[in-house]
């Protein structure tokens, strides 16, 4: 169900707001009455003389003051003026030499219709010679953005798509560092007791027993193929155990982890 009586508060105090609102602007739209100045009573009688002043007549102007200052004042009706009133735009030295005394005539010369001179004509004829110039911060606008455009073009061509030296030479580092750290790990495979044979060493071990399996090997061969002796025999038997020996450690050794008890 709706609540009525909030509804009727809130709707009064709307109306209310808007009414102080109403009368306030009222208040500041009105024209408040100016505070008069405090006079003394001393001066009740005396006259104002800026009123006075702005009470006499102005004097008659002066003909000779209206041309004062007033370009070609003293030149007679018809009479050419000794100096352009607009000056004629710059020229190039190459450019000025190539023209015709003509053209330069048409350029200074100002039209007299009966006594008055037609500046409006002279000074169309010298704009439309004039240059076209463009204002210095549109000019220096452009420079700028032709800067950036030969930046962005240098950087695309040198700088973009290619891996900075510094971030080759990091990421090599942190590859030595990765695997110094996992050579330094100790061996899951390590069984209670052991440790694991240098690589440097189980090699150099290898290379040795394949060494003297070769020459056991030889010795073997060199042996006299009747073994009546009993020395011989012997000397076969020893070889021969010893080989056994041999290729049962060179099967150790050739595995990719050999592991050493420890002495106890």
């Amino acid at each position: 169900s709706k609540d009525y009586e909030k509804e009727n508060i809130r709707r009064i105090k709307e109306i209310q707001k808007k009414c102080k609102e109403k009368e306030r602007a009222q208040e500041h739209s009105q024209p408040k009455p100016v505070k008069a100045l405090w006079k003394s009573q001393k001066y009740e009688h005396v006259e104002s003389k800026v009123k006075a002043k702005l009470q006499e007549s102005s004097p008659p102007p002066n003909p000779e003051a209206l041309k004062f200052l007033r370009a070609y004042s003293r030149c007679g009706p018809g009479i050419k003026p000794c100096r352009p009133l607009s000056p004629s735009p710059a020229r190039t030295k190459a450019g000025a030499d190539t023209e015709a005394p003509e053209a330069l005539g048409a350029e200074t010369k100002i039209q007299v219709e009966g006594t008055s001179i037609d500046f409006i004509k002279h000074n169309a004829r010298n704009a439309k010679r004039a240059p076209l110039r463009r204002s210095q911060s549109l000019q220096a606008l452009a420079e700028l953005l032709e800067q950036k455009h030969q930046e962005q073009e240098e950087y695309n061509t040198k700088q973009k798509g290619h891996v900075p030296q510094y971030l080759l030479e990091r990421k090599e580092l942190w590859r030595r560092q990765m695997e110094e750290r996992l050579r330094n790990l100790p061996d899951p495979d390590t069984p209670p007791g052991h440790t694991m044979m240098p690589e440097g060493q189980r090699l150099e071990t290898l290379g040795n027993l394949k060494h003297s399996q070769e020459q056991l090997t030889k010795d073997l061969v060199m042996l006299p193929v009747r073994t009546d002796a009993l020395s011989t025999q012997k000397r076969r038997l020893e070889l021969e155990r010893k080989l056994s020996q041999i290729d049962e450690a060179i099967k150790i050794f050739s595995r990719p982890k050999v592991f050493i008890k420890l002495d106890s």
